[in-house]
């Protein structure tokens, strides 16, 4: 066994919402071997597995029982517009080295947190720009036999920060890689909210520099996880139908429609927080972000459950006043 399995470990430093409990066994993989024998060993002791990459982008609610994987696995593979990464990779740097390498079509999606196996599971996105328009297929490794699995687009079943891997196949795959199909032309997306007014009277523009504004509206509008814990924004904009937003706007006549596609509107979830009065709310050390409406943070020693009471208080605000419901983004571990 080429990886070590430690026993009763903090997750603490390795969620970024800083939720302190622990895993009765954890170890880091840095090859597929690695990560075939940690399988191999939850499969003989009937352990749990729970997968755990940055924890940017989930709850946790519990101590594990079982075992938790680190994925370490590191490497990209260039060929023509076709990029392979692993799991283990940092998504932000990849999508720095796509620019530097003349590759385009990932700027907007700068600084994201997280790393790029959990990508396709939340089909990440930011303005105006989601993984599945560059998603190529992702190969994975059977939970149950060890097998590999190639998952292409079409069987991922994306959606608005939603996927195949929430519903059908969760827990079912550990991801090891991901191809992505990018262009060797730059053409900026721009039509989003503060890049369309940052970039309103711009010529010429670069991909570095849209990269560049994004990290720069990201840093000043959501709160830094190494300085206060937080998963980014917790909740998803809400869509609804025409009649949906009429019916709404006829009551609260401020709320406003982000955009429309495929006959759904698209509503800023931060604007309907922040018109409930739900700005601050706090349940023992878990907070609704005064930076942004979007953001529930751990002011110091908050549980999974103060988080997620927190959050079913914020849904039930939001559905009160404006009779909609609010879902939220992180996975929860239950």
């Amino acid at each position: 066994m080429a990886f070590t399995i430690e026993h009763n470990v903090s997750l603490r430093l390795s969620n970024t919402m800083g939720i302190d409990v622990l895993a009765r066994y954890y170890c880091r993989v840095l090859s597929l071997q690695d990560l075939a024998e940690a399988l191999v060993f939850a499969r003989d002791t009937s352990l749990e597995v729970v997968i755990l990459g940055s924890g940017s982008n989930v709850v946790l609610t519990r101590d594990v029982e079982g075992l938790v994987i680190n994925i370490g696995l590191k490497g990209v593979e260039i060929s023509d517009h076709r990029l392979t990464a692993m799991a283990g990779e940092s998504w932000h740097q990849l999508v720095n080295l796509t620019i530097d390498q003349g590759l385009y079509g990932l700027e907007n999606l700068s600084f994201i947190p997280g790393l790029v196996g959990a990508a396709p599971i939340q089909n990440i996105g930011a303005y105006g720009v989601e993984l599945s328009e560059r998603f190529v297929m992702l190969t994975a490794l059977d939970r149950r036999t060890g097998d590999e699995v190639v998952v292409d687009r079409d069987d991922c079943r994306f959606g608005y920060r939603d996927s195949v891997f929430k519903h059908r196949l969760k827990d079912s795959l550990v991801i090891v890689s991901v191809t992505l199909e990018l262009d060797s032309q730059f053409e900026p997306r721009l039509k989003y909210g503060d890049l369309a007014s940052q970039f309103a009277n711009s010529r010429n523009v670069t991909a570095r520099q849209v990269a560049d504004a994004v990290i720069g509206i990201r840093s000043r509008k959501l709160p830094d996880p190494a300085v206060v814990g937080n998963v980014g924004s917790f909740f998803k904009n809400p869509e609804v139908s025409t009649l949906e937003l009429e019916r709404i706007q006829r009551s609260h006549p401020d709320v406003f429609s982000m955009g429309e596609a495929d006959g759904k509107h698209k509503l800023s979830a931060a604007a309907l927080i922040n018109q409930a009065g739900l700005i601050g709310l706090r349940v023992g050390d878990a907070s609704v972000s005064t930076q942004h409406a979007l953001v529930i943070t751990n002011q110091d020693k908050a549980t999974g459950d103060d988080v997620m009471t927190l959050a079913k208080e914020v849904v039930l605000g939001v559905k009160n006043r404006f009779d909609l419901l609010l879902e939220i983004e992180p996975v929860v571990m239950t």
